[in-house]
């Protein structure tokens, strides 16, 4: 990567740190560009030549969480009847909480449920409209989600693996 893409990601997740710390108090909707670069500690100019909104960077914030599931994912078959699948998956929201729960609680107009189906969609294929196949991916996102939501909610006293378990067993008596 040359130095101007690696100073302008720099710049994208400063932008987006401070970006979290605000949302942690403050409405996205009230947060100002002034203010965000300010805590950034980057000039305006910075902001506009990566951003057009501050939207484009929660866009940006849930796409870097999206490449890094997938990454961290590596070749574990994507089945939601896998368990060791679905530990990663316990795992890897347990060490996005902060991010996952900031957007949560500030009700970004982006669906949190929207990023983890794409997720799904994008390791199983777009599935054609006729599939009866799309409506399992579909309840076990939103199953997954909901589990997962909470958990986080509740601060994660149970390990990623028994709620692997859990998710699991769950899914079995449906």
């Amino acid at each position: 990567m040359d130095k101007r893409k690696i100073a302008n990601k720099l710049v994208k997740d400063r932008l987006l740190a401070a970006l979290i710390e605000f949302i942690s108090y403050k409405e996205p909707s009230k947060v100002t560009v002034t203010e965000l670069i300010e805590k950034a500690g980057v000039a305006r100019a910075s902001f506009y030549r990566n951003f057009k909104s501050i939207e484009d960077i929660i866009e940006y914030g849930i796409t870097q969480m999206a490449e890094r599931y997938h990454e961290g994912r590596g070749a574990l078959e994507e089945d939601f009847h896998s368990r060791e699948l679905m530990v990663y998956k316990f795992r890897f929201y347990k060490e996005h909480a902060r991010l996952v729960l900031t957007f949560h609680q500030a009700n970004v107009n982006t669906s949190l449920l929207d990023i983890i189906t794409d997720c799904e969609i994008s390791a199983h294929g777009d599935m054609p409209a006729a599939s009866l196949e799309k409506y399992e991916l579909y309840y076990y996102s939103g199953a997954f989600y909901n589990m997962m939501l909470c958990w986080l909610e509740s601060g994660t006293k149970e390990t990623p693996e028994v709620m692997a378990d859990e998710f699991l067993r769950l899914g079995q008596r449906l």
